[in-house]
């Protein structure tokens, strides 16, 4: 579970791992095809990012990669895992981690998201929601091979929070592992724009198989809703992912940093003796979390490729309703549990 929520968040900023997104979140999407349905797709979110939000929770990045796919599930250990992450997830009402004001996020200085991943900073992040969506160099603009290599794994909290030593364990195997997928940004207006529906689907694809990708009914910059189907899984899953804060900063002609934090909402569907594509689908049992996935693109234009060094971070939401989830969260205190680092490399197969 952990794995395909990880998945869809990178994937919703437009290229996160799904085989780690599944571990940790969820996801809904709705595709993106072509230009009059791109100029809705922007219109319609120029609204506030926490409207119709659903109930908050925690978050994690590689198996959130598919919200990035967004993600899959690695079992933690028994007792403290299942029953702590599901704690977090619970459905009550939280206030997003970060408060900070447009304006008060819009004067920070250029070179924050870089210092964030260099530096690997544990605190929450100062932005807010600065934009309707990310907005690419023009360099960005066509379809690319992309492949991410997994660098590192950190337990800030403790191997405990992190999801238990199983999980651990199975997050530091992946250290070494290659996905390759296709990825691909459509030109809008003056701008490019990932095409979201498009990547995630590539991702999970990749990371879950084939035929993972069920339906996207929701793709938009803030919000994204997919449903799964891992290959091996005892059942459907839904992801939703909603973006609460988000940041860019074009530091030169070739260097580009941009960064999301979305909540993840992973619920397994029941669907026996129900086909696929019956919206009575009733999910149970949702997984939330935080998960900051940050990107520091640089363009070699002799070459025609770039090169990103991409960090994702999950944190922990408190719940009202479960003691042991709300202690999970004030001994986390403040830091992500849950810390990821990728080297991240596009070649060019068209330009748009």
């Amino acid at each position: 579970m952990r794995f395909v929520m990880r998945i869809l968040a990178v994937a919703l900023l437009h290229h996160v791992r799904i085989a780690t997104c599944l571990t940790n979140g969820s996801i809904r999407h709705q595709p993106l095809r072509g230009g009059g349905h791109v100029a809705r797709y922007m219109a319609s979110d120029h609204r506030r990012h926490d409207e119709s939000l659903p109930p908050p929770s925690t978050y994690t990045r590689r198996n959130v990669l598919i919200p990035a796919i967004a993600f899959g599930f690695a079992a933690a250990d028994t007792a403290m895992v299942s029953h702590s992450v599901h704690a977090a997830i619970a459905s009550d009402s939280v206030p997003s981690m970060i408060p900070t004001s447009q304006a008060e996020s819009l004067s920070l200085e250029p070179g924050l998201l870089e210092a964030r991943v260099t530096e690997n900073v544990l605190s929450p992040p100062t932005y807010g929601m600065e934009g309707t969506d990310i907005l690419y160099p023009a360099w960005f603009a066509g379809v690319w091979q992309v492949k991410s290599l997994t660098k590192r794994v950190e337990a800030p909290c403790g191997v405990a929070l992190f999801g238990g030593n199983n999980t651990y364990q199975s997050a530091k195997e992946e250290i070494g592992s290659l996905l390759s997928y296709e990825s691909r940004f459509l030109k809008f207006d003056d701008s490019v724009i990932a095409d979201r529906e498009y990547n995630v689907k590539s991702i999970a694809k990749a990371a879950l198989g084939e035929n993972s990708v069920v339906d996207i009914p929701m793709a938009s910059p803030n919000r994204l809703t997919c449903i799964l189907a891992p290959k091996g899984a005892p059942s459907l899953l839904q992801v939703d992912l909603i973006t609460l804060n988000r940041r860019q900063e074009t530091l030169s002609p070739n260097r580009f940093d941009c960064s999301e934090v979305v909540r993840e909402i992973v619920s397994p569907l029941d669907n026996s003796n129900k086909p696929r594509n019956n919206p009575a689908i009733t999910a149970t049992s949702p997984i939330l979390k935080e998960i900051e996935t940050t990107s520091m693109y640089t363009y070699n234009e002799a070459k025609d490729e770039i090169t990103c060094t991409q960090r994702s971070a999950v944190f922990l939401l408190p719940s009202q309703q479960n003691p042991l989830a709300m202690k999970m969260w004030e001994a986390s205190r403040g830091r992500p549990v849950d810390v990821r680092f990728y080297d991240v490399s596009y070649a060019r197969r068209t330009s748009l």
